[in-house]
């Protein structure tokens, strides 16, 4: 099988104006596009953090057995309440980076969450119903905090502040999308998606 792999690219400018985010209206191609979006790196990051687990214990005819069968999984603590919410404070950042108001990011996040433990680590795992309200409940939480941080570190006159709020909140970019450009790149070793951004 080949490597997945997700390269971030940097271009380096000056910063030209505040980050503001504005939020949008989105017709159901928009909702579309973004759930999408948020559904082929969920699969992208379980393939290249799963790999093993995959190969090990995954099964198309167990997918269809476990298939909307949820159950409470034995994942350890640090895991279900940090790694779960850093990802779900994650893909809040994006949908509200994408426009959507608080409480939508906040729902199609829950449905991402959902869409994921149905549809991708259903292949090797049962649907778990702390990981499906877990993510979206404390990671849009913790994300909606980490919006309001990074916007005051992007924004403020310190270039150390600037570049601290960007790590925090990588989706910030995409608030300047002028500024962001996404070019795939295939060769005989993999995949990959090149993100250059002007920062």
């Amino acid at each position: 099988m080949k490597k997945i792999a997700l390269f971030i690219l940097f271009a380096f400018s000056t910063q030209t104006q505040a980050l503001e985010y504005i939020n949008k209206s989105h017709d159901l191609s928009d909702i579309a596009v973004d759930q999408g979006v948020v559904f082929l790196g969920h699969t992208i990051g379980y393939l290249a953090t799963q790999s093993d687990t995959i190969r090990e214990e995954g099964s198309w005819e167990d997918y269809k057995d476990r298939l909307l069968t949820f159950e409470f999984d034995n994942d350890n603590t640090a895991w279900n309440f940090v790694g779960h919410t850093y990802t779900g404070a994650q893909v809040y950042l994006y949908y509200r980076a994408r426009g959507y108001v608080e409480s939508k990011a906040f729902f199609y996040s829950f449905l991402s969450s959902l869409y994921f433990e149905v549809f991708i680590e259903n292949y090797t795992e049962n649907a778990s119903f702390q990981d499906t309200f877990h993510t979206p409940f404390f990671g849009s939480s913790l994300g909606y905090v980490m919006e309001r941080v990074s916007v005051n570190l992007i924004n403020s006159e310190s270039t150390f502040n600037y570049y601290l709020g960007r790590l925090i909140n990588p989706f910030s970019y995409l608030v300047d999308s002028k500024d962001v450009s996404f070019t795939p790149y295939i060769d005989n070793k993999g995949y990959a998606l090149l993100w250059s951004v002007r920062i």
